[in-house]
């Protein structure tokens, strides 16, 4: 096998992430119109749950074709104890040398997350991880590195023993990395949002909705189209559609940390469209679709 077809596994899984980084803003989005929102990716349930904190129900995500599970938490605890747990998780005593290296963690003022593989109880010399990257390679079944662990956590309170969202996600089956990314400039498997257009020449590149409910995510890749033109398309083709645009003002432009909004209802469904351009000559486009189920 070529080297460059062993290591493009692990550009995939790269995007992967920023996939699951994607989508957790993009629920963390939402949490502005809900009382608690949450998300995370891990093996167990349990192993990923804050201790102390009310276990929620669990929930099913139907993500690029693969069945995922995702928990909410509310942590009456800081940002920084809440990132700190779950690092320890990653690099405790039961943690070897492959999931120490492969931890990841990242923070800013009022978001944060920790991501990290976990091998259970195999072999962990390294013959043994040369042998699970070489099937990870070859299958794109990620289960063959382990047990992904990926949390995102926002602050919610400054004041002391304040609150903190989490959010925690694991898969129930085979996650094979290749059947879920867009490859190639096709769509990534999934849908797109009923009765919402989308612009010429975009690529999906995830979908994700959840099980038993109208509402979810699917975010675009449109190339050499600005986000005021993206934000316009859609002030048109949602009124076209049916669609009453929400705002203060006619014409009202939304831009926060440079990203371009635009919300809309139709009965009882509403629509949110957030549009960032990026340095590589495309423009990420979000849609993010509610209603009571």
């Amino acid at each position: 096998m070529k080297y460059v077809d062993r290591i493009i596994p692990l550009f995939r899984l790269g995007l992967f992430l920023q996939l699951l980084v994607v989508l957790a803003s993009a629920v963390l989005l939402c949490s502005a119109h809900a009382d608690v929102v949450p998300f995370l990716p891990g093996s167990e349930a349990e192993t990923m749950s804050y201790p102390g904190a009310a276990l929620e129900p669990r929930r099913v995500l139907h993500l690029n074709g693969v069945r995922v599970s995702f928990r909410t938490q509310t942590v009456a605890a800081s940002l920084d104890e809440v990132l700190l747990h779950y690092e320890s998780l990653c690099t405790g005593g039961n943690a070897g040398l492959a999931e120490r290296l492969s931890m990841q963690s990242v923070r800013s003022k009022d978001v944060g997350q920790v991501a990290c593989l976990d091998m259970g109880d195999t072999p962990r010399d390294l013959r043994s991880l040369a042998d699970r990257f070489l099937r990870f390679s070859e299958t794109g079944d990620l289960g063959e590195l382990g047990g992904l662990r990926y949390m995102r956590a926002r602050r919610v309170s400054d004041m002391p023993g304040g609150q903190t969202f989490v959010l925690t996600v694991w898969a129930d089956s085979a996650f094979n990395l290749f059947r879920m990314l867009p490859a190639d400039g096709s769509d990534a498997q999934g849908a797109d949002v009923a009765a919402v257009p989308r612009p010429r020449g975009s690529q999906r590149v995830l979908s994700a909705w959840e099980a038993g409910s109208p509402s979810g995510v699917v975010v675009y890749r449109v190339p050499d189209a600005s986000a005021a033109a993206l934000v316009s398309f859609y002030r048109s083709e949602l009124s076209a559609n049916g669609w009453t645009i929400i705002e203060r003002h006619p014409s009202q432009s939304i831009v926060i940390d440079d990203i371009r909004m635009i919300s809309a209802e139709q009965g009882h469904r509403t629509v949110t469209v957030l549009a960032r351009a990026t340095q590589a000559s495309a423009t990420v486009l979000s849609i993010l679709v509610s209603e009571p189920s």
